[in-house]
This record gives structure tokens, sequence and C-alpha cells, in this order.
């Protein structure tokens, strides 16, 4: 089998007609090629990848078996062989499985569909083997399905009687194994395409917005460290304040700023896109971030960074490394509100009978300033940290209320109001009625 020439990556799988129009994936050569070796290694068989027209275009370094290579050699036997793939692809597309079929010479082969987006866009084949010990017959039929290629007959079968029969149960562990790689395949060349999609977006939005924002940046006194360091700050600013959306926008100013004032200079933004990344992995680990987590979204993605020969490839890892770091920070945010909100109302329920209970007090106890607390509480539940305080007091209230033996005066200090009258006040104004109407209604039920 002949490989295509020219193949720095592996390129167009399903370059067929009709229902499967012209495509074009992307699939790392080098990947693929180290996945047929080792398939053909662990099984000892040949395997293939071919168009959806059964046109070859990889195949692994364990070449045809010699009868194959005998009849390939004719152009008759490799059209031949072209047809019986292109056929057995069409069938295992539309089973979705491993389809098994015997090849224009009598050979069982089995065909595993690559589907991209769900569109058939080539085939794995393995094969071509037999699975039982030959008769005459057999022999006879080969001889006769063959005979019009340019190749001696005798040296044909001979090389056919060459041929290792294989089981049943080796043949199904194959089939099933070329299905697993098939579907990786799939999955590889769908990523790979929609990186190359990112990459042509990215690209796209950098110029034009690079060109929307000349003037206004000719017009800008202020130096590019001064632009980088406020759009920094203000990017923690905003992760910290819970602002997602903001920072996101932020960000997306910082790379358009990398981009000018480095001239386009694909290393100098390597160097500060990676200065960027590592401030917000030290954010990261002071927001109490475990190092191992924060080194998961920043350090181990260096590579990527280092392999990366175009501005595009650079800016789309700043944005892709600096928005999984900002996700990372704002859910590391969310998870903190809860906790705190979860500690200030456990303070209140175990402090409520304390005239004194206030902000500071309890902000002092989550160890985080009052104004932080305050708003956190009021974005998380709805209504201030004080009101829910006032609701505790009137709930327990209404709860000693309810005993015959204490006074509404007793009532009013055992959770928290010093003041009778204006705890009757905050009582009426909840409950739409004063203490001792609450009493008589619920006693009289």
């Amino acid at each position: 089998m002949p490989e295509r020439e020219g193949f720095e990556l592996f390129v167009s799988l399903g370059e067929g007609t009709g229902k499967h129009a012209n495509i074009e994936r992307v699939i790392e050569k080098q990947l693929l090629q180290r996945l047929l070796n080792s398939f053909s290694s662990a099984t000892r068989l040949f395997v293939a990848v071919t168009d959806v027209d059964g046109e070859c275009i990889l195949t692994s370094d364990k070449g045809d078996c010699e009868f194959c290579r005998l009849v390939k050699a004719d152009p008759v036997g490799m059209e031949r062989c072209r047809g019986s793939y292109a056929r057995a692809g069409k069938q295992a597309e539309k089973w979705n499985e491993p389809y098994f079929f015997r090849c224009h010479a009598g050979l069982i082969a089995w065909a595993c569909p690559i589907l991209l987006n769900n569109i058939h866009v080539g085939n794995m084949i393995c094969g071509q083997v037999l699975m039982w010990e030959p008769e005459e017959l057999f022999w006879l039929e080969m001889k006769e399905s063959t005979e019009d290629l340019r190749q001696d007959s005798e040296v044909l079968l001979e090389a056919a009687h060459k041929l290792e029969i294989v089981s049943a149960t080796q043949v199904q562990a194959a089939a099933d194994l070329l299905f697993i790689i098939a579907g990786y395949l799939a999955k590889a060349g769908t990523d790979l395409f929609d990186y190359q999609q990112k990459l042509r977006t990215v690209g796209s939005w950098l110029w034009v917005e690079n060109y929307k924002r000349r003037e206004a940046r000719e017009n800008e006194g202020a130096g590019s460290a001064a632009r980088f360091f406020d759009l920094e700050s203000q990017i923690f600013a905003e992760i910290r304040q819970s602002n997602i959306e903001k920072a996101r926008q932020l960000l997306d100013r910082l790379a358009l700023e990398f981009f000018t004032c480095s001239k386009g200079q694909i290393e100098v933004i390597k160097g500060l896109s990676i200065e960027f990344v590592g401030s917000l992995a030290r954010l990261a680990t002071e927001c109490g971030i475990k190092f191992e987590e924060s080194f998961r979204y920043g350090m181990l993605k260096f590579n990527e960074l280092e392999k990366a020969d175009t501005v595009e490839k650079v800016f789309l890892w700043l944005l892709s490394t600096g928005n999984s770091y900002i996700d990372l920070l704002a859910d590391q945010k969310k998870d903190e509100g809860e906790a705190v909100i979860k500690k200030a109302m456990s303070y209140i329920q175990n402090n409520y009978v304390s005239p004194d209970l206030s902000l500071e007090e309890i902000s002092k106890a989550c160890y985080i300033s009052p104004t932080y607390l305050s708003r956190l509480f009021k974005k998380k539940k709805g209504y201030t940290l004080m009101e829910h305080i006032r609701n505790v007091r009137i709930e327990q209230a209404k709860l000693l209320l309810q005993e015959r033996d204490m006074t509404t005066s007793e009532v009013a200090q055992s959770v928290g109001y010093s003041d009778r009258t204006y705890f009757c006040k905050v009582f009426k104004q909840v409950v739409g009625l004063s203490p001792n109407e609450y009493r008589k209604k619920f006693l009289i039920q």
C-alpha cells in the first residue's frame, strides 16, 4: 500500500463525494503512526487508514502480507482492493461497528469507521487473514479471482499458503481494539478541529481589535508597564469581588496591550504571558487554593506555550489559561463565600442573646472585614446580616412567648433586647402582632 507524499501532518480523511462532502481534519501523523505500529506489534496484524473511497493514507510499519503486496502491485488488483475497502467502510459506517468482510481475493478483513462530528471520513482496515484451514475449492476460487492480474498465479498461491490462520477469538479482540482506536481518532480529530477554529477566532479578534484601538492608544500617555500593572490589578480586584465577566473583559484588554506593546514579537508576548500567569498562580495560592491544583492549571501548560510558533497560538494559550484561572478562583470564592456565610449564621445562632452582638463582632469571628461580610451576606441571602439577627431573635421570642411563666420583658432580655419597648416595636414589625397579642392568639389555639 503506497502512502501519499508530503504529509507533515496527517490530513484529509474522507475525500469522497455525495453525503461525504470534502472534509479536512488534522490529526497528528506521528501519534497515529505510533498507534498503528503498537496495534500491529500487539496483534501481529497489518492495519491501515483509508479515506471513504478506500484510498490508503497511512499504514503500520508491518506491511501487507506477501500475497497482498503482489496483488496490489498490479493496477487492477489495487483498484479492487480500494473497492473492497470502500464497500466495507460504508457498511461499517452504517452500523457504526467493526464490519467483517471477504476481500475480492477471498481473504478475511474488517473495517472500523472513523467519524468526525458524526460524518464518515475514513476507515481503519485490518487483515487480511485466514480463519480456518482452506479446502481445495478455496484455492481454486482464489486462483480464478486473480488470474487476470499480471502476476504469476503459482507465485500468488504460494504466497497465500504462507498466511497464518487466526482464531475467531483473536480476530474479534483485534476488531474491538481497532474500534476503540478509531473512536479515539474521531475525538482527537474533533478536538484539534475545534482548536483550529479557536485559533482563527483569536486571530481575527486580535487584528480587528488592534486596529480599532490603535488611534486611542496613540493618544495614551501612560507607559506600557504602568498599563500592564493597572490592568492586572483591576483583574485581580474583579476576581476578588466575584465579578467574573468583568475580569474576562479585562483579560482581553490585557492581551491586546501585550500584542501592541510587544509589536507582535512572539518571544516578548510569551514572556509577558508567563509573568501574568505566574501572578495568577500566586493569587490562587493566596486565596487558599492548594499549590498542586494551581500548578496543574498553569505550570503544567507551559510546555504548550513553549511549542507555540505563532502569535495566535500564544494568545490562545494566554486566554485559555487565564480564563481557567479565573474560573478556578471564582469557584474558590464561591466556596469561600458559602463557608463564611455558614460560619456567620452559626455564630449568630450561638450569640443572639447578647445585646451587643454586632456586625464588627461577627466579622471578626469570621476573619474578614465588616464591609465584605455585609456585602457578601446580602448578595448570598438576599437580605442584610442585621435583618438575619433580628429574625433569629424574633423566632426565638415566639417560642418563649408560648410559655406562660415568662413576662414580655424577660422574653426580650432572653433574645438580646435590653429595651422592652423597642423589642415590642420590632416584634410587631416582623410578626404583625404585639408580643401580648401573639401570646393570646397562641394560647387560644
